[in-house]
């Protein structure tokens, strides 16, 4: 086990995307950001908060039957932070650093921090007054979780096994981002286009075989369900 926890090499590793490169098309996964959506005048807030929210839970734990979220999510508070320099990653338990999470603007430097010890639990309801506006790379993922899990039990677990547990999950979101929006194009609707997504990935090619979803954990074999899923989707679009 490590004697210490780990920091990115450069700040930007942390990041699959950010502001405007955040696809709709991605399912919402573990270290996504949240922040307010804007209201309009005279509009009521239905939001849990004013705070940006960080999601804590691995992605295997935020769904109830592989696309609908779970009923209950667990999402840190997001709230301005100075930049932390790669040793002070080494401390700071407390929180998950997320610098240059948002562009700079006057006076506000654009870094943050989720905060372990401001804890809340939000309904998919609850986003939906939310806009996403960060997704972690699988890097950043494993730093959140390595930060989370030391948080709660003062033990290091190396990065790389949570990379065996999460690699999975991250192509599997990877694909049904790209999914879901080819057939958006074709004129789906976005939820029947997961759905399509859902079926194909826990299906099995042959009987003895494992489905596409147990092949995307290997990494031998994950090209393979990418091409089986192309060729699918040069098909139409099954009726609902």
């Amino acid at each position: 086990m490590p004697s210490e926890l780990e920091a990115p090499h450069d700040w930007g590793e942390l990041y699959l995307a950010r502001g405007e490169d955040v696809a709709d098309e991605r399912p919402v996964f573990t270290g996504d950001v949240f922040t307010p959506r804007p209201l309009a005048e005279g509009q009521a807030s239905e939001a849990v908060g004013p705070s940006q929210l960080l999601v804590l839970q691995h992605p295997c734990a935020l769904r109830i039957n592989g696309v609908d979220l779970v009923p209950r999510i667990l999402v840190a508070e997001v709230e301005p932070a100075p930049l932390l320099s790669t040793e002070q990653w080494k401390g700071s338990f407390k929180l998950m650093p997320l610098p240059e999470l948002l562009e700079a603007v006057g006076g506000d430097s654009g870094h943050r921090a989720g905060k372990f010890n401001q804890i809340l639990v939000v309904t998919p309801e609850d986003l939906a007054a939310y806009d996403r506006v960060a997704c972690l790379s699988e890097v950043g993922v494993n730093l959140l979780l390595q930060r989370w899990v030391h948080h709660n039990s003062r033990v290091i677990v190396p990065t790389h096994l949570f990379a065996e547990v999460t690699a999975g999950p991250s192509a599997e979101a990877e694909l049904t981002e790209d999914w879901v929006s080819e057939r958006v194009t074709q004129g789906a609707d976005p939820a029947a286009a997961e759905h399509e997504c859902h079926d194909f990935l826990r299906s099995q090619p042959s009987a003895d075989g494992p489905t596409r979803q147990d092949a995307l954990r290997d990494p031998q074999r994950r090209s393979e369900v990418r091409r089986a899923a192309r060729a699918q989707l040069a098909l139409p679009l099954l009726p609902a």
